[in-house]
């Protein structure tokens, strides 16, 4: 029996795919990633915007129309958020919410919905199937911040860690040029367990892998972090969410920082690593967002100078505690996604520019149109010419600005 497993929203939920596909697979099933004919899909699915959960609900039609006969199965957050969706639909024998995802394979039989209750503890049974040039990592789930306008923390419950000599053995067991600590907030690692990050750091010293963060908040930027990421071969891209560069709104926002405390934690990033690129997330036209406090984001971004910007207009989620306060029309959020978006382009090219002449290391992904691609250190992506291969470090020298990135040539 082949299973085919379909991934939709986060990095996190590729992770957890790569598990369910490592319980398949040692199960005795053939298991691959993606929507290619098969007898059993899993589709694991995203609740994060509406527009998230109707791409799952699509997802289901999608395999049916590659074996009409399959089994279909759901898990993920758009069944913790509603299993009813997707119960009654056709080919569809059972659905699963967040919660031990790789069960799935002892219930692939069973008919019925099971959101069930999520555990107090991580899960690390199963290691998952690395599939890519860069393996990742999961090192915690769940999230104690309910911002005002998110419904993660309650699809995913509350800040779970794993233990570190949990983590260390599976970046290890990867053997990957580069890996990726995910997680739904990963700045609350070991807060529920007496473990630290900079505790987790200190204990990858030595492996033989470049380590790269997924997304942090500013307040986990601390001396010691920075003191900790210096003694490891570490990847000095940061990417630090911000959401908005207004003080009031960030309040609204129930984000739990200023953009002064913001700002300092940039400056003590460039202190320990100055090449570091910071990258972060942006809200627009959040619920009362005035003309002013757009501007005031505006002057803010160009303050911080970032290396670039995930610009996205607010859209209200059910469930969460800002869905029923007033919104933003949306001719005006698109009007400032696209000024901010022109903000962005600038400093991303400025970013590149810095760049230029200069070598720096970059993980070949693919080739294409007689180029390399692949990512530096600094998450710059860089196109260029010479001898590499997929999953190789390749010495580069920079050029200039090209396309999204840069081009360079082999050292």
């Amino acid at each position: 029996m082949k299973v085919a497993v379909f991934t939709l929203g986060c990095k996190t939920n590729l992770y957890e795919s790569g598990q369910i596909i490592a319980a398949f697979t040692q199960a005795g099933y053939e298991a691959v990633h993606g929507l290619e004919p098969a007898d059993v899909f899993v589709l694991n699915t995203c609740a994060i915007t509406k527009e998230a959960e109707r791409k799952s609900r699509q997802a289901v039609e999608r395999a049916r129309k590659l074996n009409p006969h399959c089994k279909i199965v759901v898990v993920g957050c758009a069944v913790q958020k509603n299993a009813e969706q997707f119960a009654d639909l056709d080919n569809v024998i059972f659905v699963k919410g967040v919660a031990d995802k790789t069960a799935i394979v002892g219930e692939i039989e069973r008919m019925g919905a099971n959101s069930q209750q999520i555990p107090p503890l991580a899960d690390d049974a199963v290691f998952a199937m690395q599939e890519r040039t860069r393996a990742f990592v999961k090192i915690q789930d769940g999230c104690n911040n309910f911002c005002s306008y998110c419904i993660v923390p309650y699809l995913r419950g509350r800040s779970r860690s794993r233990k570190i000599a949990d983590v260390v053995s599976e970046v290890k067991q990867a053997h990957s040029a580069e890996t990726v600590l995910i997680g739904i907030d990963i700045s609350q690692f070991g807060k529920d367990n007496g473990e630290s990050l900079s505790q987790l750091m200190d204990a990858l010293r030595g492996v033989d892998t470049r380590i790269r963060l997924g997304s942090l908040e500013a307040r986990v930027i601390t001396p010691e972090l920075l003191q900790s990421l210096s003694r490891i071969d570490f990847c000095p891209h940061f990417h630090l969410s911000l959401q908005s560069g207004c003080d009031s709104v960030l309040a609204r926002m129930n984000r739990k920082y200023t953009t002064e405390q913001y700002y300092n934690a940039v400056t003590a990033i460039r202190k320990v690593f100055p090449s570091a690129s910071v990258t972060t997330d942006i809200i627009v036209g959040f619920c009362g967002e005035t003309e002013e406090e757009f501007q005031t984001t505006c002057r803010f971004v160009q303050k911080v100078d970032f290396a670039d910007i995930h610009v996205f207009p607010y859209s209200p989620r059910e469930g969460t505690v800002a869905y029923k306060w007033a919104d933003v029309d949306s001719e005006t959020k698109a009007r400032r996604v696209e000024q901010l978006g022109q903000i962005k382009a600038q400093q991303k090219l400025a970013f590149a520019n810095r760049f230029a002449g200069k070598t720096t290391q970059v993980l070949a992904e693919r080739k294409r149109n007689g180029l390399w691609e692949g990512y530096a250190r600094e998450y710059l992506r860089v196109y260029f010419d010479g001898e590499s291969a997929v999953g190789k470090i390749t010495q580069v020298k920079i050029i200039a600005p090209y396309k999204d990135g840069a081009k360079g040539e082999t050292v």
